[in-house]
């Protein structure tokens, strides 16, 4: 009976119970007890064992058939056989005791062997008691180390994983304070106690390889190149032969990533030789990086062999391309540069539209489209788009190797047509029609385009080509076109971030900001780093008068591009709409720092000086933009008001004489150098540049005034007092009737012109903004007739003062307390300030 159960356990478990006797079968318990050998196995067996549930016992015994007897019930007070108490920290998992003859049944293997096992059952069905067999005391320090382990384990990898994540967002910095982070954790693996050293250095080096893997990426990621070298060269030391290419594979890049690239192609050459010959991949790698370090050291005849070698193992777009490249740069004669063209023309790509062409007619619309977003499927589309890409940019390079590059793309397309690439064929189109449209063809541009507005075209490829139609009949003048072009172009792809900022723009030309406003947060979807789409959604929501959330806009816009001119200009701009020049003068201050000899930021920083208060500062912008740039009108404007303010009549001359000469086109400028003539003392100069005032522009009504005061202070002859009189007199009364006053208790007049616009609120112009030009000139500036406007208060009362008047006097105070308040242009008054009001 032993004999057959014997036979049947090697049949079953491959002579795993070969050289078992059952003569060794212990059969009472006080063999069990004494034999050492078993207590020896007992102590090393796996002592989680009978945590296995009834049902895996069973499955296992099943797949390996084995035919087990039921359990006998074994007395309450007989102890369960297991390698620790489960209940206290010493118990743990051991070697097997199969080996031994013991399973986790009951029983012997066989029902019929009578053989004994640990859970306390012989053959004769007699309960067995045996004892719980307690670990050593060595082994609890050496569990609680590997748990301590485990536990920072897990930090770990979390801490890693979140540093990849931040890498993939482009947030360098924080990935690199959770690398910082690991480190700590690194001490601290260290730093565990009571670790047999062999398990330290099994469980802890791996773990530590890793860390310094990640590290490295991290700072390579960062740009941190050096010290990402640092622990690379760390690496190299310490990782197997197995991995000593991968690292010498990232030194080299590292190295070329510096511009070292002597040193990279030592790396690179070693990394050649010592290359296995089944490692093809690593190899193509290896020689692509080569060919990249010849080529950046100018070495263009050795990067088209490496080229070449490449392309000797495989037929990669990429290889085709820098080979044509490496041709164009060594200037070889045109037909090796055209061969090279036609051979990456050839390339084939194994890639259809869509997915449906490959599969059978039944399939339906849903799987269709839910195959079209599988990852194989998108890695495919991206390998057709890089085929694509490159013989485009391989087109224009052959294309303007000679002059005429209008025939050149017409070869090209030539050939793309006889190696059937009729999928290229529109885009080299569109690549041409930029030709004529840098040509300034626009006729021809025009018909390349147009000839691709059709439902046939593919989607992508009409978007673009409506797109420029809409820029180019936008810049034509023809906005409707171009409005039609861009509604097309948003039609055939609404995932196009150029549709979108097109039709944005063209809602903002017409002034219909909220439309543009969710186009442009259409384009922020698309693709929210764009800088363009952020850009204009602040300027939409600025001119919507939601300063706030376009100030917004502008500052996560400066923390991205850090002093960016144009942002922070804008975000000054909003500052002086919220009234608050100091944050708006120090957005300004930025800008100087970048452009120290940009005249305008410096005009406006004398302005914003100006309001503040700070009188000293504004003369020294107000001086600088003046000495960079010496013909701003404004900029003289305010330097001469200045210094007539302060008492200097000599020197606001100078300033006058100047903005006269600049624009010639209004008496302002002549009336304000007479006036700094007089208000000098210099009477018989200024006397005669009224005269030549009134010569210049007859029609002038305060020119007449000044020149009839004049003479009559002088006591001239009656006849010419009477003359400039008359003169005057007529003009009055030819001017337009005098509205009633205004919030501000002044009065206004209405230009006699049909196309003059409506008054508009003081101190602004028709759009709102706050004016810095004098009525005259700006009436100049809209082609109105100067002869309906008059010179505001200011400007006739600077001229006008004298000292031998008591009227005069009287007036100075007045001017006084203009000079204290502002220097900006006022409004217009008709009354002359050494006049009493009736």
């Amino acid at each position: 009976m032993a004999s057959k159960s014997r036979a049947s356990l090697r049949d079953e478990f491959d002579d795993l119970y070969e050289g078992y006797e059952d003569s060794s079968v212990l059969g009472a318990q006080k063999d069990i007890l004494e034999d050492p050998g078993l207590q020896r196995a007992i102590q090393s067996s796996h002592g989680e064992r009978d945590r296995l549930g009834t049902a895996r016992r069973n499955l296992l015994s099943s797949r390996l058939g084995i035919q087990t007897a039921k359990p006998v019930p074994r007395p309450i007070q007989t102890p369960k056989l297991t390698t620790g108490n489960k209940n206290s920290d010493a118990y743990r998992p051991a070697s097997s005791i199969r080996g031994a003859g013991y399973t986790a049944k009951s029983g012997r293997s066989s029902a019929s062997s009578g053989v004994g096992s640990p859970s306390g059952r012989l053959s004769s069905g007699t309960p067995v008691m045996v004892p719980t067999i307690e670990p050593g005391e060595n082994d609890q320090p050496a569990r609680a180390a590997i748990n301590e382990f485990r536990r920072l384990e897990r930090e770990v990898q979390t801490i890693l994983d979140d540093a990849a994540v931040l890498v993939v967002q482009n947030q360098h910095a924080k990935a690199i304070e959770k690398m910082k982070q690991s480190e700590k954790m690194r001490r601290k693996l260290h730093e565990i106690p009571d670790w047999n050293p062999a398990e330290r250095k099994s469980h802890l080096d791996p773990l530590l390889l890793k860390m310094s893997w990640y590290n490295a990426e991290v700072l390579v990621a960062s740009h941190r190149l050096d010290d990402a070298m640092k622990v690379y060269v760390e690496l190299r030391n310490t990782v197997g032969p197995d991995e000593q290419l991968s690292v010498l594979m990232r030194i080299a890049l590292l190295h070329r990533r510096r511009k070292e690239y002597e040193q990279a192609l030592k790396l690179l050459h070693k990394l050649l030789d010592d290359l296995p010959t089944d490692q093809s991949h690593d190899r193509l790698v290896v020689l692509r990086e080569a060919a990249a370090c010849h080529a950046l050291t100018g070495r263009w005849d050795t990067a088209y062999k490496y080229c070449q070698m490449i392309l000797q193992d495989t037929d990669g777009p990429e290889a085709a391309f820098n080979s044509l490249v490496c041709l164009v740069a060594l200037k070889s004669d045109s037909k090796r540069i055209e061969s090279a063209f036609v051979k990456l023309v050839s390339l084939k790509a194994d890639f259809s539209a869509t997915p449906g062409d490959r599969m059978d007619p039944g399939v339906s619309e849903e799987y269709k489209e839910m195959i079209s977003h599988d990852s194989l499927f998108m890695w495919e589309k991206q390998r057709k788009q890089k085929l694509e890409l490159y013989i485009l940019n391989a087109a224009q390079l052959v294309a303007n190797l000679d002059s005429d590059a209008i025939s050149g793309y017409e070869w090209c397309i030539e050939q793309a047509k006889n190696a059937g690439r009729t999928d290229i064929l529109s885009a080299l189109e569109i690549a041409k029609a930029n030709t004529y449209l840098k040509a300034e063809n626009f006729a021809k541009t025009l018909e390349v385009l147009m000839s691709h507005d059709t439902d046939e075209e593919e989607p992508n490829l009409r978007a673009q080509s409506c797109g420029m139609l809409a820029f180019l009949n936008f810049h034509l003048g023809n906005f409707k076109l171009s409005k039609e072009n861009a509604d097309k172009a948003y039609e055939a792809n609404k995932l196009s971030l150029q549709a979108c900022l097109n039709k944005g723009c063209l809602e903002y030309k017409e002034d219909n900001f909220s439309a543009a406003l969710q186009y442009f947060q259409e384009a922020l979807i698309l693709n929210s780093a764009d800088f363009r789409a952020s850009y204009y959604a602040g300027m939409t929501l600025k001119a919507l008068g939601n300063y706030q959330d376009a100030l917004t806009v502008f500052m996560k816009l400066n923390s991205v591009h850090l002093n960016r001119p144009t942002v922070l200009y804008q975000i000054s701009q909003i500052y002086q709409l919220m009234e608050e020049p100091a944050e708006a003068f120090a957005q300004l201050e930025k800008i100087y720092t970048l452009h120290p000899r940009e005249p305008f930021i410096l005009r406006q920083l004398g302005e914003l000086a100006d309001k503040l208060g700070d009188k000293g500062a504004a003369l020294w912008y107000y001086n600088e933009s003046h000495r960079i740039f010496p013909l701003n009108v404004d900029v003289l404007n305010w330097l001469g008001r200045f210094f007539v303010a302060s008492q200097f009549p000599e020197k606001a001359i100078t300033y006058f004489e100047q903005a006269s000469k600049i624009d010639d086109s209004v008496p302002k400028w002549p009336l304000l150098a007479a006036g700094a003539m007089r208000r000098a003392g210099h009477l018989t100069d200024a006397y005669n540049k009224y005269v030549d005032i009134h010569t210049a522009f007859p029609d002038d009504p305060d020119c007449l005034k000044v020149l009839v005061r004049i003479c009559q202070e002088t006591h001239a002859p009656a006849a010419e007092i009477a003359k400039y009189q008359q003169e005057l007199d007529l003009l009055l009364r030819m001017r337009p009737r005098e509205v009633p006053a205004t919030a501000g208790g002044r009065s206004q007049l209405q230009p006699q012109s049909l196309g003059a616009r409506p008054p508009t609120a003081a101190g602004k112009n028709a759009f709102g903004q706050q004016s810095g030009f004098s009525p005259v000139l700006s009436a100049a500036r809209s082609g109105l007739s100067t002869a309906n406007f008059n010179l505001d208060a200011e400007d006739l009362e600077e001229f006008n003062v004298t000292k031998q008047r008591p009227a005069t006097v009287r007036k100075a105070g007045k001017l006084a307390v203009l000079e204290q308040t502002s220097l900006d242009d006022a409004a217009v008054d008709d009354i002359l300030p050494g006049m009493v009001r009736k």
